[in-house]
């Protein structure tokens, strides 16, 4: 049984998209010192506002066509989406056990659920990056 897993993947014109996303909180955030927005940024959740865009420019940057999608590309996608789960397991664990060590409890107050998908989404994109650079 020959089982072929088809997912989509972006236009290369994203990247620019993707690329815009790692400012855009700093640049936002930095011009509540210069405009009086007539609305309010909880201090609270800026770190979550930062990981929210860096994860979505690194899934961007994922899902993007290289300009020679092949079967080895596939294959290397693959195994850093394989590895990316990996090192956020892993990574986990060592934020649980330093927390517990350092604090008493697992529970943490920096780490989110956007933090988590920027972090797998980092690993993703750099494991993939390196595989290719290995690879070609």
């Amino acid at each position: 049984m020959n089982f072929e897993l088809k997912y989509p993947l972006l236009n290369r014109k994203w990247k620019w998209i993707a690329y815009a996303l790692f400012p855009f909180p700093i640049v936002f955030l930095l011009s509540f010192i210069f405009i009086p927005y007539p609305f309010e940024f909880p201090q609270e959740s800026v770190a979550d506002f930062v990981y929210l865009c860096w994860a979505i420019g690194f899934g961007l940057l994922i899902f993007i066509k290289e300009p020679t999608e092949d079967e080895m590309i596939e294959q290397l996608r693959l195994k850093a989406f394989a590895m990316g789960v990996f090192y956020l397991f892993w990574g986990l664990v060592a934020v649980a056990i330093i927390q517990v060590i350092t604090q008493g409890t697992i529970f943490t107050d920096f780490m989110s659920a956007y933090s988590a998908v920027w972090l797998l989404n980092t690993y993703i994109f750099l494991n993939f990056q390196y595989l290719k650079w290995k690879n070609r």
